[in-house]
């Protein structure tokens, strides 16, 4: 049986600011603790940064001194991987925010974006992750939605809406909402 993920994205333009991505650092890990996971792994997206999945426990901290020494930064991920992952497509949760990619095709190039296991879905719980996202970027668009594991989500989020969404066939919108 597929494994069903809920996906919450929020297009727009981020809302950087002093301090912007280390608040987003400490606010991811707040709220996936909320959501009832412990974050164990992250990825910086920078110039002398490579955007690989790595532990927090290591990379945290090297992470934090990247962002204050003016590193620039375009993505930074968390997430909570069990014990025995394979890939990072086994997370429980996964929380991210990206801003100014390269990629001239997509409709809508930065957004946040959290995932979580469907079974976790609480009309509570999703207007949290929500309101956190909308913390950090200003909506443009705000698209909730469900789909298999093996479908890859984040990689209909990351192309930011501009793919042809037939090839996601177990893609079920459950809510969108453009300004």
């Amino acid at each position: 049986m597929a494994t069903k993920k809920l996906g919450i994205v929020i297009y727009g333009v981020c809302n950087d600011r002093d301090g912007f991505w280390e608040e987003w650092l400490d606010r991811a890990k707040e709220l996936m603790c909320i959501i009832g996971y412990i974050p164990t792994h992250g990825s910086l997206g920078g110039t002398s940064f490579p955007e690989k999945l790595r532990t927090l426990q290591r990379s945290e901290r090297k992470m934090r001194l990247a962002i204050n020494n003016g590193e620039p930064v375009r993505a930074l991920s968390i997430c909570s991987l069990p014990k025995n992952y394979h890939t990072e497509l086994d997370s429980n949760c996964y929380l991210c925010l990206e801003v100014k990619t390269w990629g001239y095709y997509k409709k809508y190039s930065n957004y946040a974006y959290c995932e979580l296991n469907f079974d976790e879905y609480r009309e509570e719980l999703i207007e949290k992750i929500r309101c956190m996202l909308l913390e950090f970027i200003e909506m443009e668009q705000c698209e909730i939605f469900t789909m298999d594991k093996e479908q890859v989500p984040y990689n209909y989020v990351f192309k930011g809406m501009g793919d042809d969404i037939s090839k996601y066939r177990t893609l079920e919108i459950l809510s969108r909402i453009v300004k």
